[in-house]
């Protein structure tokens, strides 16, 4: 298509930054053996997952009953909200513990990440169709 054509469009685009070759961002900790126990134990929320396993978790009207019933930190209840328990019923065993935290600590450290979500160029007046022309002669 010649240049002539071509619909200049003005450019907003935002310098991307590179990725980083190695992620250094503090990691949290893994989850104790007595949070999950606490979990596990005082869970409102659960999921069927088939006819022996259930996800449990904790919801966060329970985590701060926990709290102040004395029975987590204010730093574990907010890390039991992470947390959620997968239990065989069958062989009364955890089968995997499912932590949430570096998904959440990711998306809370990524720049920007809500503005790169919604660029404003979704938000912007669609731009104008050219007008059609008439064209004499042709078919009649």
């Amino acid at each position: 298509m010649p240049a002539a054509h071509r619909q200049s469009r003005p450019s907003r685009q935002r310098a991307a930054a590179p990725a980083p070759l190695l992620d250094l961002a503090a990691r949290p900790e893994a989850p104790g053996a007595d949070l999950i126990a606490a979990v596990l134990t005082h869970a409102d929320l659960e999921t069927r997952l088939g006819p022996q396993r259930v996800r449990r978790s904790l919801s966060p009207y329970r985590a701060a009953e926990l709290r102040e019933a004395g029975r987590l930190n204010g730093a574990e209840a907010a890390r039991s909200l992470d947390l959620a328990v997968i239990w065989d019923e069958a062989e009364a065993e955890v089968v995997r513990v499912i932590d949430d935290a570096p998904l959440r600590c990711k998306t809370q450290s990524s720049r920007a990440w809500w503005e790169d979500a919604w660029e404003e160029e979704l938000w912007q007046a669609p731009a104008p169709r050219p007008a059609l022309r008439t064209v004499k002669g042709g078919r009649r």
